[in-house]
């Protein structure tokens, strides 16, 4: 089983003051049976950044590492063809409040045939993804 890793999901792991972070860490004790998880380079850019005013910068390093580190994670790069589909899925969904980061998360996960994505952004499960835990 493959499953997409998005920023939010990976904040709330990373940052202890998280609203989602007792969730996120429960959903990972018990995600045995998923061998594989996603998430790409645009990803890790929103998290490390993110991370580096919210948690601080020695956690948004720790963080970084520890993806680049791990072998659970495959980090996708996202490149112009991935860019040029992602800006198609912004105008499709220009009703709703997706990122361009999150467009191209909908088209890499198209490309892997992934439907489910753990995330606590609630704007994949209104473009037709399966938001876990």
């Amino acid at each position: 089983m493959k499953l997409f890793v998005d920023t939010s999901a990976l904040i709330a792991l990373a940052d202890r003051t998280d609203q989602h972070h007792q969730k996120a860490t429960g959903f990972m004790r018990n995600a045995q049976s998923i061998p594989e998880f996603h998430t790409s380079n645009y990803i890790l850019d929103e998290v490390i950044t993110r991370l580096r005013f919210t948690a601080g910068l020695r956690v948004a390093i720790k963080c970084a590492e520890s993806l680049w580190a791990s072998r659970l994670y495959h980090i996708h790069s996202i490149d112009q063809r991935i860019e040029r589909a992602a800006l198609v899925i912004l105008k499709k969904y220009a009703d709703h409040s997706l990122s361009f980061t999150d467009c191209t998360t909908i088209v890499l996960m198209d490309q892997l045939g992934m439907g489910q994505i753990f995330a606590f952004d609630e704007d994949f499960r209104k473009v037709g993804y399966r938001l876990v835990p």
